[in-house]
């Protein structure tokens, strides 16, 4: 009989642990839901005050770079132990685009490197 009590309070205890962790990650992915539209009303409101092009283009993709952060952070669970072989993934890739994404530049900017 006591150890059944002592089962029953574990739960209770277990199930109120569970509940607080749940209900501060859905508080944590709406805030991080707010921010993103936040950011994102800011990225239309520099585009639709007319600054300059010089300084929008740079401005939007900070602004979008801390969305995708944000997105593989809280919506795609990459904070959660067991991820890491995904990081790894999407890490590889975003250095190989990183890559691709300088060499075009430059192959542009200096025109065909063999003539």
């Amino acid at each position: 009989m006591t150890n059944e009590l002592n089962k029953t309070e574990f739960n209770k205890e277990r199930y109120e642990f569970e509940k607080r962790a749940r209900t501060e990650e859905m508080r944590m992915q709406v805030t991080t839901f707010a921010v993103m539209i936040f950011l994102t009303f800011v990225a239309f409101a520099m585009v639709a005050a007319g600054l300059s092009k010089e300084f929008i283009v740079p401005a939007v993709l900070l602004l979008a770079l801390i969305q995708v952060i944000l997105q593989f952070y809280y919506f795609m669970h990459m904070k959660h132990k067991g991820h890491e072989t995904a990081k790894l993934f999407i890490l590889t890739g975003l250095f190989f685009a990183a890559s691709f994404i300088v060499m075009a530049i430059y192959l542009a900017w200096i025109g065909d490197p063999l003539k």
